[in-house]
């Protein structure tokens, strides 16, 4: 019985221990295995463009002249808004709306006069000038351009053959051919004088974005252009083009588009490094919309501010319509990595991140810290074969494929590989 007993016990004993056995190895095994297998959460960079750039306003000096109404009438516009023009070009004609046609009968009456003093017959055939004159009016009234088609028209009926008897002409038949042609071409002077004509002065770009500082905005004296004079001159107004014009009424204006100035106004002049006259600034107007100009002008506050003013040649029909906008100058940029800043650690005195390797291992990789933001930060891409110089020392950084650990603060010293 006494050794029933013992064997009983000894096989409970044996069966403790080997439970306590598996027990120990389970526990090791986990917890080598959790140390080995820890999966951190990580995130891969991103690819992207680093531009350092100083935040300006700028505004617009142009060459440019506002036309005015001279007189009360029906504007006729031939030119339409950032069209560049020749010189000479009609941009505006304003119908005056004067009664003519006893003018105009008179012109056919001396017109008729001519062609018997220089023996034309009259014919029933039609003139290349009134075939010409017709396709013109078929166009106006296409075009929808009325008052161009009743000039059109005015002139049609001048020079299209009229049945006049020789007796309404008798006092004119008293006078010479050169008579009958001075007082032609006097005739139509006093016609003409029911339009105004408004040319092109030289070729440039018709605006009719006038907004009443084109006055306090010229390029003759640059040295006037201070960020206090440029905060007093910032108020714009709004001009409605019209087609019923009264005398001095704003007609359009005719902007040079060979070279314009820019002035712009900087909170702070040292962000902008050493600059001087004739270096080279570009600045982005939009995404992806960058104008270069020469430095012609620095107008330096008491304070640290100040204004810088450009000349440019190019891309004056990307800006001319909106005198003051908000700007960026780029300084510089160029091609990098964003990556999260909680990556960031610093070992052995070089910043870098850790990037997780099979079974939960990771690898310490230096990067160089471009800028820093508030949760992320940009960082050297490094050379075309992804390597950085840090202390005249070369590293290997980070590639696009590296799988960043987020925080550096949950990797075990015996996870990493370096």
């Amino acid at each position: 019985m006494e050794n029933k007993r013992k064997k009983t016990n000894y096989k409970f004993r044996r069966f403790i221990g080997i439970i306590l056995l598996i027990l120990i190895i389970f526990f090791v095994y986990k917890s080598i295995r959790g140390k080995t297998y820890t999966n951190h959460k990580t995130a891969f960079p991103t690819f992207t463009l680093y531009k350092d750039e100083v935040d300006a306003k700028s505004y617009n000096i142009l060459k440019e002249k506002v036309y005015y109404s001279n007189a009360d009438g029906i504007a006729l516009y031939n030119a339409s808004e950032g069209q560049k023009v020749p010189v000479i070009y009609d941009i505006v004609v304003i119908n005056l709306m004067n009664d003519v046609s006893s003018l105009k009968d008179e012109l056919i009456k001396v017109n008729s006069a001519l062609n018997y003093k220089l023996n034309k017959k009259p014919t029933e055939k039609i003139s290349e000038e009134e075939i010409e004159s017709i396709k013109k009016i078929q166009k106006d009234i296409r075009d929808e351009n009325l008052l161009q088609a009743i000039e059109d028209i005015n002139n049609l009926d001048l020079n299209t053959k009229q049945s006049i008897s020789i007796s309404e002409l008798t006092e004119l038949m008293n006078l010479s051919v050169e008579e009958l042609n001075s007082k032609k071409q006097e005739l139509l002077k006093q016609i003409s004088r029911s339009n105004i004509y408004y040319q092109a002065e030289y070729s440039g770009i018709v605006s009719y974005k006038i907004d009443g500082l084109e006055k306090y905005y010229k390029p003759d004296d640059l040295s006037i252009y201070t960020r206090d004079y440029l905060r007093e001159h910032s108020r714009r107004i709004e001009n409605e083009t019209k087609t019923q014009v009264e005398k001095g009424d704003m007609l359009f204006k005719l902007i040079d588009n060979f070279s314009y100035n820019m002035a712009l106004s900087i909170e702070d002049l040292s962000s902008l490094g050493d600059i001087k006259i004739g270096d080279k600034l570009n600045v982005e107007l939009s995404e992806n919309n960058i104008i270069r100009g020469n430095v012609a002008k620095i107008n330096k506050s008491k304070d640290k501010s100040g204004v810088v003013i450009l000349y440019l040649d190019e891309m004056i029909d990307k800006l001319y319509s909106e005198r003051i906008r908000n700007v960026k100058i780029v300084k510089s940029k160029q091609k990098c990595y964003k990556i999260p800043k909680s990556a960031i650690i610093k070992r052995k005195g070089i910043f870098g991140v850790y990037v997780q390797e099979i079974h939960g291992l990771v690898k310490f990789v230096p990067i160089d810290v471009i800028q820093p933001l508030n949760s992320s930060s940009y960082v050297s891409s490094g050379d075309k074969n992804g390597v950085i110089k840090i202390s005249d020392k070369e590293y290997k950084t980070i590639t696009i494929n590296d799988s960043i650990v987020l925080n550096p603060k949950t990797v075990d010293d015996s996870q990493i590989l370096n």
